[in-house]
């Protein structure tokens, strides 16, 4: 049975602790690992571009559960532990079920990984084209293009496939690096 990914909310806690906490305090057999999704971006400082990481989803972290154990009842029982009640109600600790088809598309863009590299591609006219990095073959789905900030917007599929009703705002669009070394302009 395949595994079921979710995010969790960890506003106003350093993603990385709420990761140790969910390894340490939910049980082996509904947590089969805990994460963050980052993201590679061009950063400029000191005069030069650097390649620097983010995280892809700021204040959450991605859990994966066992399909065969993977209540979300369960799960959400194992966090109350970590996230008392009264922060809960802050939006701490609010689980969100990442649809199928959304999932499919962050494993392809990660490629094995927990992080979504650098795309490069060109401008022809009005074209897009990603000649290299993750973006390669989804330029359908790039939404907006900040050549300046070197940054684009993809927008991934799906609605509530398969996924909770509810679900975060995030896995909407996603902002990952793109640098669009050249632009020809078409007569």
């Amino acid at each position: 049975m395949e595994n079921i990914w979710y995010l969790l909310d960890c506003r106003g806690r350093e993603e990385q602790a709420t990761v140790d906490l969910c390894k340490k305090f939910v049980s082996e057999n509904l947590l089969e690992a805990a994460w963050i999704l980052r993201c590679q971006k061009l950063l400029r400082y000191q005069g030069e571009w650097h390649v620097a990481e983010r995280n892809l989803f700021p204040g959450y972290v991605t859990l994966s559960v066992s399909g065969e154990h993977g209540n979300k009842n369960s799960l959400e029982e194992m966090l109350a532990g970590i996230f008392p009640q009264s922060s809960r109600e802050e939006r701490n600790g609010s689980l969100y079920a990442v649809g199928r088809s959304r999932e499919e598309r962050l494993k392809r863009l990660c490629r094995g990984s927990t992080l979504v590299c650098l795309s490069r591609g060109c401008i022809y006219g009005r074209d897009l084209i990603v000649t290299g990095g993750p973006l390669a073959g989804y330029e359908g789905s790039i939404r907006k293009i900040d050549r300046h900030k070197r940054i684009a917007w993809v927008e991934m599929p799906g609605g509530n496939d398969g996924g909770s009703a509810k679900e975060a705002a995030v896995l909407r669009k996603i902002c990952v690096g793109l640098e669009v070394y050249e632009k020809y302009i078409q007569d």
